[in-house]
């Protein structure tokens, strides 16, 4: 019998929506990367990203507390979002499984999976693989999904909160944003649905609420034109990134921002 790792073979998927930026959206298997000191469990993140050099931390706690949620919420929920929303697949985000590397500035420049767990729909491909979970609809896989990520993100929260008191809810908030944007954009790459991607996102919200995040906003979308009569969905946050409190301008998903 071949040998199959699904984690692998995922990121081989993902990374291709940006073949510039191979990492941005893929989540290797943590055997498949090279080993170094570089590399944090979420156990030990928190302590290198609050003791990094980055550029955010010369603006007070709230911009911390954003810049630090808003990269590890990706990290942890994001990239798994898209995983779901444009493969129908989902791996293990779990404390005991993630594997975070830091950039220059103590922000989450990639992350890798320990764990061979894996979770597909009835008709994926990889279904009867043996170690491959299948789960009976999407929102039975989303749930799956959100334990893990719950599990890591409760913690890395709890522990921002204790360090610099930036709100545990605004936190959330920016998790939910870290899930429904790339939900809703990620579907442009692969000519899928951006409807479809964004339901995937609320569902996936959905389960974290359930296992206990107390997520309050959700962001809503605009129409925005991509193109001669071409219009797509454009998301807009529900919590600012304070990123334009660094001197940069207010993004396009800018709740601040009037449309």
């Amino acid at each position: 019998m071949i040998s199959v790792n699904p984690v692998a073979l995922l990121a081989e998927r993902l990374r291709t929506l940006d073949p510039h930026s191979p990492h941005s959206y893929a989540a290797e298997h943590y055997s498949r990367v090279p080993q170094s000191g570089s590399w944090f469990t979420p156990r030990e993140v928190i302590e290198a990203m609050l003791t990094s050099d980055g550029p955010h931390h010369e603006h007070g706690p709230a911009v911390v507390g954003a810049r630090l949620i808003g990269s590890l919420g990706y990290a942890v929920a994001g990239r798994l979002g898209i995983a779901i929303a444009t493969t129908g697949q989902a791996y293990d985000v779990g404390p005991d499984s993630l594997m975070l590397r830091l950039d220059e500035d103590g922000l989450v420049e990639q992350i890798a999976i320990r764990s061979d767990r894996f979770a597909v729909l009835p008709d994926d491909p990889l279904a009867g693989i043996p170690g491959v979970e299948v789960v009976e609809d999407l929102a039975a896989l989303v749930v799956w999904a959100a334990r893990g990520a719950h599990a890591t993100l409760a913690p890395l929260i709890e522990q921002i909160h204790t360090s610099i008191r930036y709100g545990t809810v605004a936190m959330w908030n920016q998790v939910a944003d870290s899930v429904l944007g790339p939900t809703t954009k990620s579907p442009l790459l692969t000519g899928g649905s951006q409807e479809a991607g964004r339901a995937a996102g609320q569902l996936f919200l959905d389960a974290l609420v359930a296992e206990g995040a107390p997520i309050r906003r959700r962001g809503t979308v605009r129409i925005a034109e991509n193109g001669p009569g071409q219009q797509i969905l454009d998301p807009v946050r529900g919590m600012c990134c304070l990123f334009y409190r660094q001197g940069e301008e207010k993004c396009g998903s800018c709740p601040l921002v009037k449309s």
